[in-house]
């Protein structure tokens, strides 16, 4: 026993005397296993109590694994070593998306002293907000990763071993095995697609032309593809089914957009908003989305117009007034705001005007221009 932590070969005793295993208990086999696999990987007695209480002991030893790093540190211990406010400091742990630990929680690594001598460093080139900007974007993006990883590994890997009576012992070891396997290359794997990214990003500002603003205020062309009878679809299908669709829609967004000029910037279950620096590159990905065999019928708005871009995000008028077209749109059926059919001069097929509408949230009336499918 190292400072009140027994060791991995621990005596049974001796986690009994700790109050961490009953050798009467019924799953006192599994137990036992579970603590001795946390205890390889340096779990503390703390650390496995609270897990035993929050019925999660299996998911110690791979959180370890996962943790990276050398040392285990207090966030205030962090926050000092990288010689920052430790004020700041907590804002920036919260920025990330992370929960306020206790005090003594060893919470922290040299790897987030690295995080807290960045932000440092970035807030002399881009200033303290704009830097938290990145940290929430950053925060968001990885929760949304990490909450795909861990959803998949549950229904992957753990479901199986729970349906046919395995152990905790068994889905334990099943995830260090993973973690030891995927997570050295998915790190890296990550900055390599960031700095793709990142280079597309750029590339896709300047083939757009527009002058950059200190408003981060851009020019484009916004568009929404909606899934028409999606609720009505939730109710009939199997939830199987019903993940295939949209995984299916995703992945036909993200092919559809893939192009210069433009960018899918999210989905939302049987929904998609993305943004083209032209008006034709925009009906063009309108129209492979309501081509796509693969897909059910669609309704799509476009509108053209000054844009905000925040946090990977897009706000502004133009958004709400291709949202709103769309929600007005048939089934297969394109709809554009005046800019939009302005701005195509033609290329895009002689559009329809439907005359004026009013759509919710604007003071005024709109007209409305239906693009031809085509043949």
């Amino acid at each position: 026993m190292t400072d009140g932590t027994p060791d991995p070969d621990a005596d049974p005793a001796e986690l009994e005397e700790l109050d961490l295993y009953d050798p009467d208990a019924p799953d006192a086999v599994d137990r036992l296993a579970l603590l001795r696999l946390a205890l390889r990987f340096g779990a503390t007695v703390d650390e496995m109590r609270v897990a035993i209480e929050e019925k999660r002991l299996h998911a110690v030893a791979p959180e370890r694994v996962l943790a990276g790093g050398t040392e285990r540190l207090k966030l205030d211990e962090a926050i000092a070593r990288a010689g920052i406010d430790p004020a700041l400091g907590h804002r920036v742990w919260r920025t990330l998306g992370f929960v306020e630990p206790t005090p003594d929680a060893l919470v922290c690594s040299e790897r987030d002293v690295d995080v807290f001598e960045l932000v440092d460093v970035a807030s002399g080139v881009f200033g303290l907000e704009a830097t938290l900007a990145l940290l929430r974007t950053a925060g968001s993006t990885m929760a949304r990763l990490a909450d795909a990883a861990v959803s998949s590994a549950r229904s992957v890997l753990e479901a199986p071993i729970r349906s046919e009576g395995g152990t905790g012992a068994e889905i334990a070891q099943t995830f260090v095995d993973v973690a030891h396997s995927v997570v050295p290359r998915l790190y890296p794997m990550l900055e390599t697609v960031h700095r793709h990214h990142m280079v597309g990003a750029g590339r896709r500002y300047t083939a757009w032309g527009v002058a950059p603003t200190p408003q981060q205020t851009s020019d484009a062309v916004v568009g929404f593809a909606d899934l028409v009878g999606y609720t009505s679809l939730t109710q009939d299908i199997a939830p199987e089914e019903l993940e295939m669709l949209v995984a299916g829609f995703e992945e036909r967004a993200l092919a559809a957009t893939a192009r210069p000029g433009a960018r899918l910037v999210k989905t939302i279950g049987d929904e998609a908003m993305f943004v083209a620096g032209g008006a034709l590159a925009a009906v063009d990905i309108a129209q492979a989305l309501i081509d796509d065999p693969g897909l059910p019928p669609l309704r799509v708005g476009l509108a053209a117009g000054e844009i905000v871009t925040r946090e990977g995000d897009v706000f502004g008028a133009v958004v709400n007034r291709a949202a709103r077209l769309e929600s007005l749109a048939e089934p297969d059926q394109i709809l554009c705001d005046a800019e939009t059919e302005r701005r195509l001069d033609g290329d895009g097929g002689a559009a329809v005007s439907l005359g004026t509408r009013v759509l919710p949230g604007f003071d005024e009336p709109l007209e409305v221009f239906a693009l031809p499918a085509r043949s």
